[in-house]
């Protein structure tokens, strides 16, 4: 069995379901942090600078929002678990260029996802996702990162236009979405989808086991 619920410091669907899909109860909350504070870094220490800055942000909005329960509840109402640990996570895509990494997000309009899926098709990307489960008690990050690659079949201008108009591209790094329609452009991948989608599974369990809010008594069972 698994303990108290953790934070999630995000607002992204997909992970959610992640996180469903392996029994682990959670609590929801939104962060709202500014993204590009750290553009000036790496892929990789990005993703993990801004996953290690949600879960921080998740556990002062949670702290905040207890305040709407120091009084009373009326019945039938509880109050809400108390979550130990706050998680973050980040996710990126990036090409290597001959000046460097070169780095999207998630698309801002139907126009940006278009450029995006045009430099994407038929090209090689690299998929960074960062992680961080913050304990809250004592403040102390247990972070990971997961690097895959992803390799595009070419697509046509018709083939991007009806792809974006699914909408799929909407909050979605790269502008696309592997667990969905995106998977018919898919070729190859190297790595973890489920760092593709946005949470890393086997990172993920690292850092479960590291924080000890898994022990290996609870995995035997």
């Amino acid at each position: 069995m698994y303990g108290d619920p953790i934070l999630l410091a995000s607002e992204s669907p997909r992970r959610a379901s992640i996180l469903e899909s392996l029994h682990i109860p959670f609590i929801t909350v939104v962060p709202r942090i500014d993204e590009q504070i750290f553009d000036h870094l790496d892929p990789g220490e990005r993703v993990v600078a801004l996953a290690a800055t949600k879960a921080r942000r998740g556990k002062e909005r949670w702290i905040e929002g207890k305040k709407l329960y120091s009084d009373p509840l009326p019945e039938p109402m509880e109050k809400p678990a108390e979550p130990r640990f706050a998680l973050g996570a980040d996710t990126l895509v990036a090409f290597r260029t001959p000046e460097g990494w070169h780095t999207i997000g998630k698309p801002i309009d139907e126009q940006d996802a278009y450029a995006m899926l045009t430099m994407e098709a038929g090209n090689r990307q690299y998929v960074f996702s960062g992680l961080c489960l913050l304990d809250m008690e004592n403040d102390v990050p247990h972070v990971a990162l997961s690097v895959s690659e992803v390799q595009f079949s070419p697509m046509s201008a018709a083939d991007i236009a009806w792809y974006i108009n699914l909408g799929e591209w909407k909050g979605a790094a790269g502008a696309y979405r592997i667990q969905g329609a995106g998977s018919y452009f898919i070729e190859d991948i190297k790595g973890s989808f489920s760092g593709v989608m946005g949470l890393p599974i086997r990172e993920l369990y690292g850092i479960l086991r590291q924080s000890g809010y898994l022990s290996s008594e609870e995995i035997q069972g």
